[in-house]
């Protein structure tokens, strides 16, 4: 061999180590094969997935990297790029091509480059992003108002409630402008945030905003230096808040007016007459007081004796007509020819006997005040279209007259018949039925709240006793009996039996004998109890078991009579076994 061979050969040589080197100095990783699929070459970073030159020059590519697909590309003459795949641990990148010689396929290389902390960074990237269309999402969706800044006051977010209270339209962008910008286009008269940045601490103010209290709070974020770099602001309606808490305000104030007029009512209904403990006629007194209030009509039902005067009398004094007239008429007591001109008076020459300047009805008479028609359903036909015009129009027309005359009065009425029973068989007026009973108050009779008994015997012979210069008292026998009675004549009928027994007793006890009404379940020994103790606790004892036995239900029981449901419990087992 001669030298010009040997150099070319050193050339060669040297040539090889540099591109060798090259190769090794790149951050892919690169490996060559022959036309039979040999490794022929690998690079340093190449190493980091297959191993050392010295254990794979020679193998069988599939051997060392079973899914690096490169004999398909010597076999389909057809390169490939772009294509992940996993080497070990590691996420790769790798392109295939094929190498060529003198036009002949002599091999095939493999680029990988190692991706792994791109993927890694991807993945995290995604998190991220989820996470910011979350904030976004809740940011958007929350009912506060929010405006979130940088440390220079820069607007980085804001929402459509911030948008919607400040009066912001949706189509404005703000984002990347300075928070001043609300200022200084009139959405906002002071800034929350621009006070954040000036004092470094969370600050508070309230301003109105087109007729809206806005409470705006603002927060500053800062980092491990103490530097501000977020401001987050809050703003929060309190026009709805503020109102409710004046509401209630006004609630509470009218309880406090409504419980010292429902007790100067029950002083007023002790000294009318209306004594009551039981929870049915609190009820009624309840439902009283609320009904006054307003200046509708309301219907009174229940039997005879029941206190229905009592009741008008009760929504009267609480209505704002108390300083009025009150008048009532009892329907029943007036002849037919008398009722007419008594409620809507006469003129001149109406009928014999009229005076001579005619004379005003009770309707007119009752003008500004409170109208009590008791006994309503004793009132024939032709009489209840002419109440029926007097409630619709307000005017009534005097009999004999042709005038027309306002009347502003409060309706009341009462009965102890059934109407609606009454319009069935056409002796009422359906339409004027209607417009009486817009608030029906039933009286409950006496024997549905026998509870009340002991109080109102107690009342009465201390009333009668006192106007009769007399003492009078009351025996446990007889107190039983008053309980066991069924009072056809309800409260009136105890009222004139405690008078009667009251005058006559020849001593200081009521006589038992003057209480001569049969009762419908007698007691077998009514006059075998020697104390008043005892005859309240038989009078409880049968109350708790017909409560009970009635509605089925100690709770029920309990609520029926005013008491606890733990003493109708505890009672109940005393009683039954």
């Amino acid at each position: 061999m001669d030298n010009t061979d040997n150099t070319e050969t050193r050339d060669l040589t040297v040539l090889m180590n540099e591109l060798h080197s090259v190769l090794d100095s790149i951050y892919s990783g690169i490996i060559a094969v022959d036309k039979k699929g040999r490794i022929s070459f690998i690079n340093r970073a190449a190493e980091k997935f297959v191993g050392t030159k010295q254990k794979v020059i020679g193998r069988d590519i599939n051997e060392i990297i079973p899914s690096s697909n490169i004999k398909d590309v010597l076999l389909n003459a057809q390169p490939q790029y772009g294509i992940k795949m996993n080497i070990a641990d590691k996420t790769v990148l790798t392109n295939r091509t094929l190498i060529m010689t003198d036009g002949q396929v002599t091999g095939a290389v493999g680029t990988f480059q190692d991706i792994t902390d791109l993927e890694l960074i991807s993945h995290e990237m995604h998190s991220v992003r989820e996470l910011n269309s979350e904030l976004n999402a809740l940011i958007d969706s929350s009912a506060d108002g929010l405006v979130i800044t940088d440390g220079e006051g820069t607007i980085i977010r804001i929402n459509k409630a911030y948008r919607m209270m400040i009066g912001i339209p949706l189509k404005e962008e703000l984002t990347g402008q300075p928070v001043t910008e609300l200022v200084s286009k009139g959405y906002l008269p002071e800034l929350v945030t621009s006070k954040v940045l000036k004092t470094r601490c969370s600050a508070t103010m309230i301003q109105e905003i087109k007729d809206k209290e806005i409470l705006f709070t603002g927060t500053p974020v800062l980092n491990n230096d103490g530097k501000i770099v977020r401001v987050i602001a809050n703003i929060r309606d309190l026009t709805e808040l503020n109102s409710l808490r004046r509401n209630l305000h006004i609630i509470s104030k009218k309880m406090k007016q409504y419980h010292s007029e429902l007790s100067r009512l029950k002083i007023k209904a002790l000294e009318e007459g209306f004594i009551f403990n039981s929870p049915e006629m609190q009820k009624v007194l309840e439902l009283s007081i609320r009904v006054a209030r307003v200046d509708t009509t309301v219907l009174i039902t229940g039997e005879s004796g029941v206190g229905k005067e009592i009741i008008a009398r009760i929504i009267r004094e609480t209505s704002k007509r108390f300083s009025g007239a009150f008048i009532k008429v009892n329907c029943g007591a007036l002849t037919p020819s008398l009722v007419e001109s008594e409620l809507f008076g006469y003129e001149e020459g109406a009928f014999t006997g009229a005076t001579k300047k005619g004379k005003p009805g009770i309707f007119e008479m009752s003008s500004d005040g409170t109208l009590f028609l008791d006994e309503v359903g004793e009132l024939a036909l032709d009489l209840q279209v002419k109440l029926l015009r007097a409630i619709q129009e307000k005017e009534i027309t005097r009999l004999g007259g042709t005038k027309s005359i306002p009347v502003d009065i409060r309706l009341i009425t009462a009965t102890n018949r059934n109407l609606a029973q009454m319009v069935e068989e056409g002796k009422f007026r359906k339409d004027l039925f209607f417009r009486l009973n817009v608030v029906n108050i039933n009286v409950p009779p006496l024997r549905e709240h026998v509870t009340d008994i002991p109080i109102l015997v107690d009342h009465f012979v201390r009333r009668f006793s006192q106007k009769y210069n007399l003492e009078r008292k009351v025996s446990p026998e007889i107190l039983h009996a008053f309980a066991e009675h069924e009072w056809p004549g309800n409260i009136r009928e105890l009222e004139n039996t405690i008078e009667r027994m009251v005058i006559l007793s020849p001593t200081d006890w009521l006589d038992s004998s003057l209480f001569n009404v049969s009762t419908k379940n007698p007691p077998k020994s009514a006059m075998s109890f020697s104390t008043l103790r005892d005859a309240l606790a038989e009078t409880e004892k049968k109350m708790i078991l017909q409560a009970y036995q009635s509605t089925g239900s100690t709770r029920k029981a309990a609520r029926l009579l005013g008491i606890n449901q733990s003493t109708v419990v505890r009672k109940l087992k005393i009683y039954t076994d």
